[in-house]
């Protein structure tokens, strides 16, 4: 029950490598009372002595350490409703309605307060952690109301959106096999701005991840010209402006999949960039696209996947699956280290 195959390859030990040392933080976990929560916390003290916050009840939570064996200070439970931060979190919370300019009654609060995911999103409003995951028992509109309505991303013109990672075994494509593919869960048809959120928020979670250069691939049904219509204008549109925000990022499209990935059919269309042949960054015109992509690459080419990473907030607070196996609850963790990480630079 308690073994957990970590790390399982390169990219798994890299993770190691980056949150090796980088132990002075708190993760804060909504579905603490998850028994998976508790396996992968065991392994997880193996390789990084930050605090774990476990949300939930306590009898079970303490029931679910002992059989993992697990004893360490540096895991703390928290059953929201009896926290002594409750009366404090309540305020933080009616506070920051109020700023929204939405009222709400201080029973409403209360109730609001007593639930793991907007008692997680309070203690990561308030820093009282650096990060959180979710998802593992709730569903993710439990955690994504909370995290819109306390945390937000920092600026009201910016938005959310979702990216998972996945290795394809023996791929000499992307950066050695491994890909971003992104926004696979918030919006489903972007405009322009959200594109450009889009973009900007992946290459982010691809410096965090990668130990090497993300490259930006705008993925589309045609590649440089070789079809035209309003979307396919807004992707030029999208790479553009982005290279005007930062030189530094490589971004190109419009792309097709092959072009973007294959160096011998960038050539034959035409591919003069640094990303077209060599895209590790993918970007989707829509969340139908990129949710049949990601599933059908996972499944047929039965990648390693790494996600849902939830990408525009100021504060990492991450999706889990409700069928993930410890092992994930391990590795989204180590993600989420590895996102606070890289927003501290």
């Amino acid at each position: 029950m308690n073994k957990i195959d970590f790390p399982a390859n390169s990219f798994e030990q890299f993770m190691v490598d980056s949150i090796k040392g980088y132990d002075d933080k708190t993760l804060v976990y909504v579905d603490g009372d998850d028994l998976r929560t508790a396996i992968a916390a065991a392994e997880f003290i193996k390789y990084n002595s930050s605090k774990l916050v476990l949300l939930g009840n306590r009898k079970i939570i303490e029931d679910n350490l002992k059989r993992v064996g697990l004893k360490s200070a540096n895991i703390q439970i928290i059953e929201p409703a009896r926290s002594d931060k409750f009366d404090h979190y309540q305020e933080v919370l009616l506070k920051r309605f109020a700023r929204r300019g939405k009222e709400i009654t201080e029973d409403v609060a209360r109730e609001m307060v007593s639930r793991p995911n907007y008692y997680a999103a309070i203690m990561l409003k308030a820093g009282d952690a650096h990060g959180g995951l979710s998802g593992s028992l709730s569903s993710t509109e439990a955690m994504m109301r909370p995290l819109i309505q306390v945390i937000g991303t920092g600026n009201p013109k910016r938005y959310l959106s979702g990216a998972v990672m996945q290795i394809v075994p023996d791929c000499p494509y992307g950066l050695d096999g491994k890909f971003i593919f992104s926004d696979v869960a918030v919006i489903p048809y972007p405009d322009k701005q959200q594109m450009i959120d889009i973009v900007l928020a992946s290459y982010q979670t691809a410096r965090a991840l990668y130990d090497g250069g993300p490259k930006i691939a705008m993925l589309s049904y045609s590649t440089r010209g070789s079809a035209t219509n309003e979307k396919i204008e807004m992707i030029r549109r999208v790479v553009d402006r982005v290279k005007e925000i930062d030189h530094a990022i490589d971004i190109d499209g419009e792309l097709q999949f092959d072009a973007a990935v294959i160096p011998e059919v960038a050539k034959a269309k035409g591919g003069d960039s640094e990303v077209a042949g060599q895209a590790n960054v993918l970007i989707f015109p829509n969340l139908d696209s990129a949710n049949i992509c990601i599933k059908a690459v996972n499944r047929l080419a039965k990648t390693k996947y790494y996600g849902t990473i939830i990408q525009g907030s100021p504060i990492p607070f991450n999706d889990l699956s409700r069928g993930c196996a410890p092992v994930e609850v391990l590795t989204m963790s180590a993600i989420t280290l590895m996102q606070v990480k890289e927003m501290e630079k």
